[in-house]
């Protein structure tokens, strides 16, 4: 029976120092002020404070969708798995969110698609992330 320590584990998702700014015609805001967390694997975190305290613009910014203009992340860095999220392209942003880290947002008439389907909102997913036919995902989008 070994007695060394067991080996340190980087969490799964670091935050550190995280500011980010909208730029707007009466002024900046100041929306998130040098946060900083981290998440270990198997664990939660819960982002809790009153309305309009940055817990949206947070978890927007970890997800490389603050609208630009007029927000922008000025500060900070953001690492998945160690790999560095903030300046990720377009590209690379689609094959990370829904299959590493994902976003349940407040309010779902402004995040679903009314002309389309749920099942076919949730079905893209599948498809970009899973590699199923269409016909494989809306199955298991409804299953």
């Amino acid at each position: 029976m070994s007695t060394a320590p067991a080996p340190e584990r980087a969490p799964v998702l670091e935050v550190r120092d995280l500011v980010v700014r909208f730029h707007t015609e009466a002024g900046v805001v100041h929306a998130v002020r040098g946060v900083s967390w981290d998440i270990d694997a198997g664990r939660s975190l819960a982002l809790v404070g009153e309305s309009g305290s940055g817990k949206t613009v947070s978890a927007l910014a970890l997800m490389g969708l603050v609208p630009s203009p007029p927000g922008r992340v000025e500060e900070g860095s953001v690492h998945l798995r160690g790999r560095s999220l903030l300046g990720l392209s377009p590209r690379e942003w689609q094959r990370v969110r829904g299959r590493e880290i994902a976003m349940v947002f407040q309010d779902p008439m402004t995040s679903l698609n009314p002309y389309m389907r749920v099942s076919d909102q949730m079905a893209e997913v599948l498809t970009l992330h899973k590699g199923m036919s269409k016909a494989e995902a809306v199955a298991e989008s409804v299953r």
